[in-house]
């Protein structure tokens, strides 16, 4: 095969190409690189205001402990006596009484559970309200 048939060759497949893609092809295009970005502004100083301090929470073992003797008064038990397994009626009565003390003072159902030793389901059943049941 000669030199021309490989010319030609060439030319027929750039002229086929050229159809193909609807004309010459483009020539290239120098394209500007991007401008510099434009350095930020520093942002202004705030004025110094001390950070509040994290709210902690406000009652602590010894302070739930008196919350609970005081509910216990009326009931004239002891701690020991109201968080015994007793399921009986006085103590139930006098356990709800300590949950509610410490609901009322911004206690959640779980720190009230883990201070009474007990599940926070259990807590949540005695402070729903009660039908009566006898009639």
């Amino acid at each position: 095969m000669s030199v021309d048939y490989h010319l030609a060759l060439s030319d027929h497949y750039k002229a086929v190409r050229a159809r193909l893609n609807g004309g010459p092809p483009p020539r290239p295009v120098a394209i500007a690189p991007p401008p510099p970005p434009e350095p930020e502004p520093e942002p202004e100083p705030e004025p110094s205001v001390p950070e509040p301090a994290p709210l902690a929470f406000q009652y602590t073992m010894s302070a739930a402990r008196r919350i609970a003797q005081a509910a216990l008064v009326p009931h004239g038990m002891t701690w020991a006596d109201a968080m015994s397994p007793t399921r009986t009626l006085p103590y139930t009565n006098a356990r709800a009484d300590v949950y509610k003390a410490l609901r009322k003072h911004g206690w959640s159902l779980k720190k009230i559970a883990i201070f009474c030793n007990r599940d926070h389901t259990t807590i949540m059943n005695a402070l729903q309200p009660k039908k009566d049941k006898t009639k």
